[in-house]
């Protein structure tokens, strides 16, 4: 399979689990505080990580990149998780969606600062009509108006989708060094320790006993789902593409959750929600497109 293809695949399967997780995170959130899913998240996904990584065979870190991974957890994990949470519970799923259009955006800046990525006219015009295909949905009454939504939530949402950025970038480089297990591993390593403040005392008050199945359920897919395989995913595409290329898939995310909206008969499709649709897609082709010129991994 071609390094590009793979990209794609695991970039999308990312995102695709991501958007799932706008609803079913809202499940869990109404059964366990935001910081509580969090801590559990984070443990669980060390857990998990830790073992791959030991059956993989063990790798020796460079002392200078402990720093790099340090940083890349506080991003990657920490901001992300704990702001993504705690907004989702103050806002609306598909709102919350939306949000995540700025991350390409953050994401081709910091890209051209800090790996002298240029910004060709054909990428930033990817960005556009993707932009304008997310607005479009939104225009359209896709967002779900009977969630309750404030600017303290949408602040957490794009502190989240900035952190998110900031790890796309940080992340690149030690994708040429170590396995996707050993990166995940440290990353949740380090994410634990500035987790566990914020959400001891929110695990220490959850009873147990009194959480429906469902829920519980819904907190199993937010580990394994949102947290171990779309990690696994983002950071195995991200091997193969660039941080532009993951970041333009979030673009994906809002058509994501309105099909699931539709399926299950809270929504229906308009003409105007299929041409967002392909508006969506025809930005990542394009977003791509540009990245067909080198090696995808390359980082362009």
């Amino acid at each position: 399979m071609k390094p590009a293809l793979k990209a794609h695949l695991f970039i999308l399967g990312a995102n695709i689990i991501y958007g799932i997780n706008y609803a079913i995170g809202k499940v869990a959130l109404e059964h366990i505080e935001p910081f509580g899913i969090v801590l559990l998240r984070v443990s669980g996904a060390l857990i998990i990580f830790t073992i791959l990584a030991f059956l993989t065979g063990h790798e020796k870190i460079e002392k200078g990149d402990h720093k790099k991974l340090l940083i890349a957890s506080l991003f990657g994990v920490v901001i992300n998780q704990l702001m993504f949470f705690k907004g989702l519970s103050l806002t609306s799923e598909i709102h919350s969606a939306m949000i995540m259009i700025a991350t390409p955006i953050i994401v081709l800046i910091m890209a051209w600062v800090i790996l002298k990525d240029k910004i060709t006219w054909v990428k930033s015009l990817g960005i556009l009509i993707g932009g304008i295909g997310v607005a479009m949905l939104i225009s359209s009454g896709a967002v779900d108006e009977h969630s309750p939504s404030s600017l303290a939530g949408d602040i957490c949402i794009t502190i989240n989708a900035t952190s998110y950025a900031v790890f796309l970038i940080i992340a690149k480089p030690l994708m040429l060094k170590y396995s996707p297990y050993t990166i995940a591993r440290w990353i949740f390593t380090y994410g634990i320790l500035f987790v566990l403040p914020f959400g001891w005392k929110e695990v220490d008050a959850i009873s147990w006993s009194s959480i429906p199945a469902i829920a519980i359920w819904a907190l199993v897919y937010v580990i394994i789902g949102a947290t171990v395989l779309a990690y696994l995913f983002n950071i195995l595409g991200l091997n193969y593409g660039s941080p532009t290329l993951v970041s333009i898939y979030i673009y994906t995310q809002p058509v994501i959750a309105t099909i699931i909206a539709v399926a299950y008969g809270s929504d229906h499709i308009t003409i105007g929600k299929v041409v967002s649709a392909i508006l969506v897609f025809s930005g990542v082709e394009l977003v791509s497109f540009t990245g067909a010129k080198k090696p995808l991994s390359s980082g362009v």
